[in-house]
């Protein structure tokens, strides 16, 4: 019976340190600045469900303080996207007008609720945020400010990755 006990809180014990292990193994997503050589600024961003589930909507709250360009009630955007980790777009990406005016070095924010998150996501994905202005140029619109989380790897993997293309 002693060994049976013995055996039965060793057991329970065990179970308890591998569970433990994989609660420590969830890492928040954490929003980084897009690349060393892009020359856009870092924007904070912060997402409400973590990590995002497939075909339901998503909150999304951005800020930052914009050294080099103003945004522009109406024209400046917010942009939100997913790819994959070869930069390919999964599904839309998500566009909102900013609602009010913010000169260089004001700090600004800007929510964006009900944002569509793809039907389906792979084991590995970027998101994607950024703040620009689509007039410049329509087809390449400028980017003042950016920010990407990688979710189900790491960053290094991406970066090493992104070099390849």
């Amino acid at each position: 019976m002693k060994n049976f006990i013995f055996t039965f809180i060793l057991f329970t014990f065990l179970l308890t340190v591998n569970a433990a292990q994989f609660q420590l193994n969830k890492r928040a997503i954490t929003f980084q600045v897009c690349s060393p050589d892009f020359t856009s600024e870092f924007v904070n961003a912060t997402i409400g469900t973590d990590p995002p589930k497939a075909g339901n909507p998503e909150s999304f709250n951005v800020s930052g303080t914009l050294t080099k360009c103003n945004i522009t009630k109406g024209q400046t955007f917010l942009r939100i996207g997913y790819t994959d980790f070869s930069i390919k777009p999964i599904g839309d990406y998500y566009v909102q007008n900013f609602t009010d005016n913010f000169k260089v070095g004001t700090p600004f924010m800007i929510s964006a609720s009900n944002v569509p998150t793809p039907q389906q996501l792979p084991g590995q994905y970027i998101i994607v945020v950024d703040v620009g202005d689509p007039t410049r140029d329509p087809n390449k619109p400028v980017i003042f400010g950016c920010a990407f989380a990688v979710i189900g790897g790491s960053s290094e993997e991406f970066f090493d990755i992104y070099k390849l293309i």
